[in-house]
């Protein structure tokens, strides 16, 4: 649609870089019409517990489907375990998988470190608790909310370098970014930031700045209206 559409289209916003070179180049428009706008979010919570005070575990916000890597990830949680045993790690999302992810979680026998809670209309209690939030997905990514969302709450962010994630996390500021395919390097920084609080805690603390700065929906209103006032 977009392809043959775009002709009759004044102006195109997107929420991503890497959905605008997508757009750019499938439907062969104009860079000069498309905009990207970050999304925002409407509300920072106060003054989040020190990660060091947080419980021992990793938090990860994502539907249970192949292209979130859950699966894959398991591997990951497998090593963790064995280094720091007390560790927990939580997936929040609805299942599309229907039961794969929980059967794989009792075939690694990682059930008393591996809880799936399903879908959550409020997931503020898990990032509350959190010491990391880690998005193992391995393509398909635009702009995460949840990244930002954990952001909010102090948290540092892993995951691999797809897509538009590496636009949302600074690698070793706010988080730890992994090259796909390198799995024991995300064991590797999961590691990292749950053995070093202090480390956490700074890279929690600038990218709950960053979304302070950039990922309001203040901003996200006003760099709107600013192309909507170019467009008149």
């Amino acid at each position: 649609m977009e392809r043959f559409s775009h002709p009759l289209v004044d102006a195109w916003i997107t929420n991503s870089k890497i959905a605008k070179t997508t757009l750019v180049s499938l439907c062969q428009i104009n860079p000069k019409r498309v905009s990207v706008v970050y999304n925002g979010l409407n509300t920072t919570p106060s003054d989040p517990m020190e990660l060091g005070e947080r419980t021992m575990e990793v938090l990860t916000v994502a539907n249970l489907n192949p292209r979130k890597g859950h699966l894959e990830y398991l591997a990951t949680v497998k090593d963790v375990v064995k280094v720091i045993p007390n560790v927990k790690f939580v997936f929040v999302g609805r299942d599309d998988m229907g039961g794969q992810i929980q059967s794989a979680i009792k075939e690694c026998e990682l059930s008393d470190h591996v809880y799936c809670v399903g879908f959550q209309p409020d997931i503020s209690k898990w990032l509350k608790r959190a010491r990391l939030m880690v998005l193992p997905s391995l393509w398909n990514e635009g702009c995460p909310t949840s990244i930002m969302e954990g952001f909010t709450y102090g948290l540092p962010i892993v995951a691999y370098a797809i897509d538009g994630i590496p636009e949302l996390i600074n690698n070793n500021v706010d988080g730890h970014l992994v090259t796909p395919g390198q799995s024991h390097k995300l064991t590797d920084a999961i590691l990292d930031i749950l053995q070093n609080p202090a480390n956490g805690q700074e890279m929690g603390n600038a990218g709950r700045e960053k979304v302070l700065k950039t990922f309001s929906t203040e901003k996200c209103a006003n760099d709107h209206a600013q192309i909507f006032l170019k467009l008149y």
